[in-house]
Formats: structure tokens, sequence, C-alpha cells
């Protein structure tokens, strides 16, 4: 399941040749966008090392959500972060956003054929091998592994996937101590516990320094 292929992308959009992956942050979003997420958004890309951060459409109100997707994807744009979005790939459309994030394998093809080569999906499959694999063969830009994982099992996950297979991978970090083991083992991109919102510059500080320590 080896691939060269290399999507053309937004800038910060996570790519797909290794040797072209400088290991960053992917920032999940909170379970609810509200009015003054941007500015938070804004603190958190203000010190740099993030690839993408990832909403939920649905975690905004249905009235202003475009105008909060759009300030989001402003902030973005100015730090040359990319801005995914997660399980809809019409609203990846709607929303002018640089690529999409899905939880199931059969939405891979539908979205590909909607979305075309241009944007990077990305894939998550838990802790299993057999689904990573398959999500490979069927056309996914990077894979998020190992989410629910203990981080054991999550080494072994990340380091099994970068030792054979080329396609970029992103991992959930709890902790600091965490994204050093994970980054260890081969993972392109960490995910820090959605709580750091509520201090975005304290919260991504030790993840960043573990980025730098690398």
């Amino acid at each position: 399941m080896r691939s060269e292929r290399a999507a053309p992308a937004e800038p910060g959009a996570p790519r797909v040749v290794p040797e072209e992956v400088e290991p960053a942050l992917l920032l999940p979003g909170p379970d609810r966008l509200d009015p003054g997420f941007p500015d938070r958004l804004e603190r958190a890309l203000s010190g740099g090392r993030v690839a993408a951060v990832v909403l939920d459409p649905a975690a905004a109100p249905a009235d202003g959500r475009a105008e909060l997707l759009a300030a989001c994807l402003e902030r973005c744009r100015a730090a040359s972060a990319a801005l995914f979005l997660e399980g809809d790939p019409a609203a990846v459309i709607e929303h002018a956003a640089d690529g999409l994030l899905l939880r199931s394998l059969e939405a891979i093809e539908p979205a590909r054929r909607l979305l075309g080569l241009e944007r990077p999906i990305g894939v998550a499959t838990g802790g299993s091998r057999h689904a990573a694999m398959e999500a490979g063969e069927a056309g996914a830009d990077w894979l998020l592994l190992a989410d629910g994982l203990a981080l054991e099992r999550a080494r072994e996950l990340v380091a099994w996937w970068s030792e054979l297979f080329v396609l970029p991978c992103a991992a959930p970090a709890p902790t600091a101590e965490a994204a050093r083991v994970l980054l260890a083992a081969g993972a392109d991109f960490l995910l820090p516990p959605p709580s750091l919102w509520a201090d975005p510059e304290a919260a991504l500080a030790p993840f960043r320094d573990a980025l730098a320590r690398r």
C-alpha cells in the first residue's frame, strides 16, 4: 500500500510524502463553536507548529454557521494552517475548507468523487490495523490512528504504521509526555486534547516544546 502521490493542497495542509512532512499539531475543535471561538483559534495558532485545525460544522449553530466558519478559515489562512471539516464533504466545498476528516471507510470513495484530488482526505481508523490499511488502499491522504487507545497500544500502532507505510499518520496525545512517546514512534501529527481551548497558549506550549525537542 505504498503511495507516492502528493495531492495539491493549500498551504499548511498535511502532505502525503513523509520526507516533506514536518511533525506538527492538528487541533481538534471543541464540541461547540461559539462566536468567540475564532479569537481563541487565533491565539492557538499564534505560537506556530500547527498544520491544521479540524472542526465539525455541526458544532456551529445553523444560524451564523457560514460566518463563523469563514472567520475560522481567515484565522487559519493568516497562520498558514489548513482548515479541515469533519464528516461532510459537501460542507468542505460550501465553506471553502482545505480538506476533510472521515470516520467511515465507506465514505472515502464518494467524498473523493466530490472533492477530487485537490483537497486532502484524512480517515480515522481507531485501533484497527486492517482498517488503516483499507483506508490507505481506498485513497486516504493521511490517517488518524489510535483514537481511544491507551498510550502503549497507541505507540505500538503508530510505530507499526510508520515503519511499513508512507502515508502520514496523526495520533491523539493527551499529554506532552504522550506527545514525546508518539513522536519517537513516528507520528507525523499530534492531536492535543480538546480541553486546550480553555487556555490555548498555555495548553499548547508543552506540545510545541515536545515538537522542538524532537
